[in-house]
């Protein structure tokens, strides 16, 4: 899987403008990429997930534009709502609290709600990102439970505490993820969006790599394209024929998303 090609103006802007609130960062995602990785993980995210099908069939191919706009409406670091749209790239915290408004959104919330819910969450943790907060996922039901009545979907306060219960049983637990301690808080670190591939911010840019190693499951599947067999690939690479093909069913996904565009 190719990366999408990120403007070097978009770089510069986002390293010189948001510095001090993006911190040391070092993965960068344009939001063609980033759809790309919520839509190959969202059916295995939600296989054991009650929710209405048809919220699911809306949302079967997480779109460019819905990012950008979720972007536009301070859903990410608010810094970035007033980055050109050729420029714009999100930094890999950013990333994962896509995926808590994603299943949002299959839930059937409607975004204004989610934005609410997003500035009373940053509001009570003191972060830009409270979506990647560590206790938002562990200790979900605690958290939104706590949210203004109303704040959310539901229509009753049964209905409320209900849902509560739902997104808490998809986000708990998360061993797809890791968290960090950075300035008092502990975010998201890294993240497993398939079996034997890793996202660690700190590895290769931010680059999809085969567990425990630096090797991009894009190159993995190069060399597979060219002819190499599964086999020799974990030969010269001194992995399991597994990882090889776990990788090679990761960028299989991937590639499977590239009709998405920023014009849909």
């Amino acid at each position: 899987m190719d990366r999408v090609a990120l403007s070097a103006k978009g770089v510069k802007a986002m390293t010189t403008q948001l510095k001090d609130e993006l911190g040391n960062f070092q993965g960068l995602y344009a939001p063609r990429e980033a759809a790309q990785y919520l839509t190959a993980t969202l059916r295995r995210d939600t296989t054991n997930f009650p929710h209405d099908p048809s919220s699911l069939k809306a949302f079967e191919r997480v779109k460019s534009r819905q990012l950008i706009h979720w972007v536009r409406v301070g859903l990410t670091l608010p810094g970035l709502a007033a980055m050109p749209g050729d420029q714009l790239v999100i930094a890999f915290e950013d990333l994962i609290s896509m995926r808590v408004i994603t299943i949002l959104r299959v839930l059937g919330v409607k975004w204004p709600k989610i934005h609410r819910a997003e500035i009373w969450l940053r509001e009570q943790n003191h972060h830009p990102r409270p979506f990647a907060v560590e206790t938002v996922w562990t200790e979900t039901k605690d958290v939104f439970a706590e949210l203004p009545f109303g704040l959310m979907a539901a229509a009753s306060r049964q209905g409320q505490l209900a849902f509560v219960e739902l997104l808490g049983n998809y986000l708990q637990p998360v061993s797809d993820m890791t968290f960090i301690r950075h300035d008092g808080y502990k975010v998201a670190a890294t993240w497993r969006p398939h079996a034997d591939v890793l996202i660690d911010p700190q590895v290769q840019f931010g680059e999809p790599c085969i567990t425990e190693t630096r090797l991009p499951t894009r190159m993995v599947w190069r060399m597979a394209n060219g002819g190499d067999t599964p086999e020799y690939l974990a030969q010269s690479f001194k992995l399991s024929e597994q990882q090889i093909l776990h990788a090679l069913e990761w960028e299989d996904r991937l590639r499977a998303t590239e009709t998405d565009s920023l014009s849909n």
